[in-house]
Formats: structure tokens, sequence, C-alpha cells
């Protein structure tokens, strides 16, 4: 799979206000800045520099270019103040944020490193996955208790083989006739992905991770969510599945059925208009619908 890219908003033309929380909280005025690419929130996501020589990462959106997304900045920052208390290595250092009801950001560590590549390479994976298994552990129990349970915040999105059978959609010719089994596995995964009481990342792949030479931190965790341990894994392997050779996950039906409530959502989700502010999303949905299709296929066997 390719690295999600939205239409990320400049710097300079996010509203004074902020701009001048960013100087006060940074002890300086920025000086510098630069947009970063990658994933599809339409707000700024810049790295500064001050006057002083201060460094650090903002992120920043208003109701006008999303009206959902500063909600899930708003749960970024609970994940993020609950993960603070435990002083990971594997997550970036919150500064500072803001919320006038309107306009919300968060000012972060700047982290000096790189985006993985796609396709992966092996030594990146290997790193990446170790560095999940000691963070998955780390989150168990959540650090953050009040987080929103992910079965029942995506019961939506994971329950939509109904509208895929509703609709009509074409599916793949593997899955013709056996969309009703796949909605009934899908719902044997959220049964299943409930029982968990860790936190996860859930939004897990290549542009939501950043690699340097001593750390692996994973980013943006505006998706955090009550869920169960393997979620986080299932989620990265199949962003990582067409690059490098990856263990075989348990024979588990919680696991398949989590894998076909994704699907599921992707694909029904591909074929709807673009949401404000993200015209790319769908050409993503579906390109990624298919990898976790065929990833379903061969463990449905």
């Amino acid at each position: 799979m390719a690295h999600a890219v939205g239409v990320r908003l400049p710097y300079e033309e996010v509203p004074g206000r902020v701009r001048a929380w960013v100087d006060r909280s940074l002890g300086s005025s920025v000086v510098a800045f630069s947009t970063q690419q990658g994933g599809f929130s339409p707000g700024v996501a810049a790295r500064l520099v001050t006057n002083s020589g201060r460094r650090a990462f903002v992120k920043a959106v208003g109701t006008s270019l999303n009206p959902d997304t500063p909600r899930l900045f708003r749960n970024e920052i609970a994940a993020m103040q609950g993960l603070a208390a435990h002083s990971l290595p594997y997550t970036p250092f919150l500064y500072d944020v803001y919320d006038d009801g309107d306009w919300v950001a968060l000012l972060l560590e700047d982290i000096e490193g790189y985006l993985p590549p796609h396709p992966w390479h092996p030594h990146d994976a290997s790193r990446v996955l170790d560095a999940l298994d000691e963070l998955t552990e780390a989150l168990q129990p959540s650090p953050w208790p009040d987080a929103p349970v992910a079965a029942v915040r995506s019961e939506v999105f994971l329950s939509r083989w109904d509208n895929v059978i509703a609709d009509g959609l074409a599916v793949p010719a593997w899955a013709a006739g056996r969309e009703a089994e796949l909605a009934r596995l899908a719902r044997t995964g959220l049964d299943a992905l409930a029982k968990g009481d860790g936190l996860s990342h859930w939004d897990l792949r290549a542009d939501n991770i950043m690699l340097t030479e001593t750390r692996v931190v994973f980013i943006d965790w505006a998706h955090a969510a009550l869920a169960a341990p393997w979620a986080d894994t299932v989620i990265l392997h199949a962003d990582m599945r067409e690059s490098v050779h990856l263990p075989e996950l348990p024979d588990d039906a919680g696991i398949t059925g989590f894998l076909a409530g994704i699907a599921g959502g992707l694909w029904w989700g591909s074929s709807q208009p673009a949401p404000p502010g993200l015209p790319t999303i769908r050409t993503w949905q579906r390109e990624t619908a298919l990898v976790h299709l065929d990833w379903l296929r061969e463990r449905l066997g």
C-alpha cells in the first residue's frame, strides 16, 4: 500500500490567534516552518523553528476545514496526556494544547527522522514490529482508562458488510455470494475486539510512524481506543503485507472477523463521495480494502 496523502493547510494560513499561541508556548516567534505530508487531515502539520532556535511540531485544524477532525484532535490530546504519564520512548512528547471551540492544536516534539517508505524495507519492518510488541505490552491496561471503546465507536464502520449487501455493491469474485457470511464473521470480530482493555493506536500505517537511529515513534493518536491486544498488529500487518514476509497470526476467529470488518468498512466507504477536505481518501480506501480482502481470502481458505 502507498502512503496516505491528503491536502495540507500551509502554516501561514492558520488563524493568527493560533500562531500567537504557538509563539507564546515556545517562548519565541516562529521564523521558519515546513509543511509535512502524509495522512488525511486537511489541517496544518508543520515543523517549526523559532527565533531562539527551538524546534517543535504543530498540528492544527478548524471546523471550516472539516467538521469532524477537531473532535479527533481532542481525542488525540486526551490520549497523549494519558501516554505522557508513562514517558514511553515510542510516543512523541506533548508540549502544549490549544482549543478555542473552533480550532484545536497540539504542539509536539519535533522528531528528526523519516517515515518508513513503501514498499517497506525488512529492517524497518522488523524494528517497528518489535517496538509495537513492547508498546502493546506497556499499554495493558490502558493509561487512559476513559478512552472510547473501539468496538463501540467503530461498530458502524466494522459492520458495513450490511451496507454492501443493502446497496448491492459489487465485490471481488471470490467474495460474491458470501457477503452474508462475511457480515456474520465481522460481528464475531467485533465481539472479540470488545474484550480488550489496552490502549490501541487504531490507525497504524507507515505515515503514522517515525524512525530515527535509536527510536521508533508512533505518532498521530487521534483514533486511539480500547481494543484487543492484537488489533494494532492486524492493522500494521495489512500495511506491510505487500512489502515483506510477515509471521503468521494465530488462526483465531476474532482476528479473522476483525479483518473482515475492516475490509467491509473500507470497501463500502470507497464507493461513497469524498468527505469535505479529504479528496484523496476514497482511492486510498479502495486500494487498502483490496489488500484486506486478499488477506481475508487467504485466511478463509
